[in-house]
């Protein structure tokens, strides 16, 4: 009986070893070919981005030369990237052995889910194209979409998205649906802007004395636009409860308009102050009880 077990574990024990020994000799024809896969993946690893590098670069050299818009070419640049790192992603799977065939036929199996999942960046591509093929905006617009809430100048358009720079000096990122669908007021499409201020003076001071300080103040900026398309309106507007209210409506340059409503702000005041001529602000008269 003991000889038939150590027979046994004999014959086992030959057959663990020739397995061992299979499987080693086909690790040792395999390593090869596994290093070789390891160097040729590290080596696309290492080249591809600066192949990319080198791509993008070219076009927006060509765009400069070419004079393209430079949303377009910001978005082509993304596009391009994007194109070409699913290539390199494709390069790594068919090194690797997968082939590129059976991962079109997995993913086309769950076309329905990968479409749902991707639903809402081919909203955002379809966005951009439309951006760019209406031209809405161009690279340096001052811009201001959903009544204000978002403002800033657009300074490149990718293929998901736009970045703006807020006033305040912040990178926005806007999804290019969004802005594609969104009421867009675009500060900077005209060369001119209209300029609307409101002043208040006193009921004890003279309408046609506070009108002739305003209007020698509008002649006097050589930056207020003189002409048939650019009127100048001052005038008295409102009787308010303890103000009479004046508008002073000119147009300025895009360029000039924050800097000449700033002066003028100010001129107003010293004139006002000069001519004794009192901007009402609110008093309380306290009377006390003996």
């Amino acid at each position: 009986m003991n000889k038939e077990i150590i027979g046994e574990v004999i014959t086992d024990k030959t057959m663990l070893d020739k397995i061992i020994t299979e499987n080693i000799s086909k690790l040792e024809e395999m390593l090869p070919n596994m290093a070789l896969k390891l160097i040729s993946i590290l080596v696309l690893l290492l080249i591809w981005p600066k192949i990319i590098r080198a791509i993008l670069y070219m076009i927006e050299k060509t765009g400069k030369i070419r004079k393209y818009d430079p949303l377009l070419i910001s978005f082509i640049k993304s596009l391009m990237k994007t194109l070409l790192y699913i290539t390199l992603f494709f390069l790594i799977i068919g090194t690797i052995g997968v082939q590129a065939t059976s991962l079109v036929t997995v993913l086309g199996t769950a076309g329905v889910a990968v479409g749902l999942a991707l639903q809402g960046s081919l909203t955002n591509l379809a966005g951009g194209v439309i951006i760019l093929f209406f031209k809405n905006v161009s690279k340096g617009d001052f811009i201001s979409i959903n009544s204000g809430t978002i403002e800033g100048t657009v300074k490149n358009i990718h293929i998901l998205y736009t970045t703006i720079t807020t006033p305040e000096g912040l990178a926005l990122i806007v999804p290019n649906s969004q802005l594609a669908n969104s009421a867009i007021l675009n500060v900077s499409r005209n060369p001119t802007r209209r300029l609307d201020l409101i002043y208040s003076t006193s009921y004890d001071n003279s309408v046609d004395k506070t009108l002739k300080i305003l209007e020698q103040i509008a002649n006097e900026d050589n930056r207020i636009l003189r002409d048939e398309e650019h009127p100048i309106t001052i005038s008295l507007i409102k009787h308010s409860a303890s103000s009479l209210d004046y508008r002073f409506r000119v147009w300025t340059k895009k360029e000039d308009y924050f800097n000449t409503m700033y002066d003028i702000n100010k001129k107003v005041k010293e004139l006002f102050d000069t001519n004794q001529i009192e901007i009402p602000y609110n008093k309380l008269d306290i009377y006390k009880r003996n």
